[in-house]
């Protein structure tokens, strides 16, 4: 289906992980021995805001004192939404359009090396 939206959820950036059941997961990548676990999810374009909502109110605020924000991010042909907790940015692959987003992940304590966004496109996809 090209005009599903597919998203990248970290695990542990939600609250209740059994929100994962009700997602369509598609692909999976585990990092640092396993305890961040990158969700691919699969929305049709009609659940794309009702999923988002789900989402972003499960959403931590921080973990421990270590991680102060999260974010998760969809994309689609040219549109690429990134999700913050409390903000939301409807922008396109391309990074000179993420400007304000990535404004936003650093006023709230993320590296700016993790606002890469990516995969944000169908053909960056590599799980």
């Amino acid at each position: 289906m090209m005009n599903e939206y597919h998203g990248i959820v970290i695990n542990l950036s939600q609250k209740d992980s059994s929100i994962f059941d009700g997602l369509d997961v598609i692909g999976e990548r585990k990092i640092l021995l396993g305890l961040l676990v990158l969700r691919k999810i699969r929305v049709a374009p009609e659940n794309l805001e009702e999923v988002i909502v789900h989402l972003q109110t499960n959403m931590r605020d921080r973990l421990w004192w270590i991680v102060r924000s999260f974010y998760f991010h969809f994309y689609r042909g040219n549109e690429l939404i990134i999700v913050f907790r409390k903000r939301t940015f409807r922008v396109t692959p391309d990074p000179s359009t993420w400007s304000e987003a990535v404004d936003y992940g650093r006023l709230l304590g993320i590296p700016e090396k993790q606002l890469n966004f990516f995969p944000c496109r169908l053909s960056d996809e590599e799980y």
